[in-house]
């Protein structure tokens, strides 16, 4: 396969396994792994049984990313002058990074609520709004059980 492409890859029951590719990478699996290394371009990468383990080693600037799985952690490599509005998002998981994250947004919601509960009603999403290098595309990251780790390359 050529290195410059774009890819569009889906499995039920693999994982996914690519290498060296530059381009457009869309990667979706229902149980398996989604390992990407050598990648330059963009990624969306979701599983829902397995995780995500990722190597950037350069990014389309102006193009959004995202990384989610429901069931595994993720785990993504970007190079250091990645410039990105982060969101991060783990139920049950710890969060971790290379980069300093300045954290911005993500306030709790006060929204009309007129039940016998009370008149409002408080919210979050629980989603980790942030800035990494003065800011970007935005990158996504949504794991339910399992951690996020975002490393500098």
């Amino acid at each position: 396969m050529p290195a410059d492409t774009s890819l569009n890859l889906k499995s039920f029951n693999g994982s996914i396994t690519v290498d060296g590719i530059h381009g457009e990478i869309d990667a979706s699996s229902h149980n398996g792994q989604i390992a990407l290394a050598n990648i330059s371009g963009t990624v969306v990468a979701n599983t829902f049984n397995g995780g995500l383990k990722i190597a950037i080693d350069s990014i389309d600037p102006a193009k959004p990313m995202s990384f989610s799985t429901f069931n595994g952690p993720i785990d993504v490599t970007f190079p250091a002058d990645l410039k990105a509005n982060i969101k991060l998002k783990t139920n049950h998981g710890d969060i971790f990074s290379d980069f300093d994250v300045r954290l911005t947004g993500g306030l709790p919601i006060t929204e009309k609520n007129n039940t016998p509960d009370g008149k409002f009603r408080v919210r979050t999403d629980r989603t980790i709004y942030g800035e990494i290098n003065g800011g970007g595309a935005e990158v996504s990251f949504q794991s339910f059980n399992g951690r996020i780790i975002i490393r500098k390359k």
